[in-house]
């Protein structure tokens, strides 16, 4: 098929879709599209900071699954015990928030995660993910680590 004696111009090549391919492919090129890419080794510098360390357990109400298993990478690097939680409301969820060293949680999840603040004996840290947060913002920690 394809030897030694073969010219580059007569090779096969992908076809470039450019701004009219997929509608999927656009959104991957723009970073922007939904903030920055959460990477695990920017989470696992982001805890070691905070002073969390092994054995600690963390709490995540993160819904989207690419941004929470990018989140358990990192922070199981450093021996964390993480807790998914996004699923969870009322007892449930108060029960996977006791003994929480900190709770990542979704700015659109912040009233499950008042419901639950009657409920517990101590309170974890808590850091926001995503648009909206007004304070103790994760997405403007790890652009910090960037």
């Amino acid at each position: 098929m394809f030897g030694l004696e073969t010219s580059a111009s007569s090779l096969p090549i992908a076809p470039n879709f450019g701004a009219r391919g997929p509608a999927g492919a656009a959104r991957r090129a723009d970073p922007s599209a939904s903030g920055a890419p959460v990477c695990p080794h920017r989470i696992a510098r982001w805890a070691w900071g905070e002073g969390l360390r092994a054995g600690d357990a963390v709490a995540l109400l993160v819904q989207d699954l690419g941004q929470a298993e990018a989140m358990r990478l990192g922070l199981s690097r450093l021996g964390l015990r993480v807790t998914c939680l996004a699923g969870h409301r009322g007892d449930a969820l108060a029960e996977g928030l006791a003994g929480a060293a900190l709770v990542v949680a979704d700015t659109h999840l912040a009233e499950a995660y008042a419901a639950v603040m009657g409920r517990l004996a101590t309170y974890p840290a808590l850091w926001w993910n995503g648009p909206g947060a007004d304070f103790a913002s994760l997405d403007l920690a790890l652009d910090e680590l960037a």
